[in-house]
């Protein structure tokens, strides 16, 4: 009897995803239950493939599990609204990427300011610190030039 449908196992080679991630992404919704052979073996079609390939990408460009499953709800009403969400999820992305970023070069500016201002460690013997001198003094304030 010829089998029409591919074992997880297939699955998990041709889209590069765990065996068990497939069967967490079925328990969560992200993909409909496959059909069962007699043996109560999985059957999957090929858009499982395809979906899977398709929330590994989307994954890769940030989005999280609960929102590609908005994505995949939305792609039943058509082209449109699956759209516009995915629209409104990368101007979300990059809004935090950008307040990140920012946050991050803050701290680069920090970091670099307390490494220049390192203090000796004879120095810093001669102070109370609960831990480590280099983290808990605040760095001296840069001096405007005139």
């Amino acid at each position: 009897m010829e089998r029409k449908g591919y074992l997880i196992g297939e699955v998990s080679k041709e889209s590069r995803v765990p065996r068990k991630t497939v069967r967490y992404y079925e328990e969560i919704g992200l993909l409909c239950p496959p059909v069962r052979t007699e043996g109560n073996y999985r059957l999957y079609g090929l858009e499982t493939i395809e979906k899977l390939k398709f929330i590994k990408k989307a994954q890769s460009l940030g989005l999280t599990l609960s929102e590609i499953k908005g994505i995949i709800q939305y792609s039943k009403e058509g082209l449109g609204p699956c759209c516009k969400l995915v629209r409104q999820l990368f101007t979300k992305k990059i809004q935090a990427l950008e307040s990140n970023i920012k946050d991050m070069q803050r701290m680069q500016r920090e970091l670099k300011t307390l490494l220049s201002q390192w203090i000796p460690l004879e120095k810093a013997k001669e102070h109370s610190f609960a831990v480590c001198p280099q983290i808990e003094r605040k760095p001296r304030a840069k001096r405007k030039r005139r």
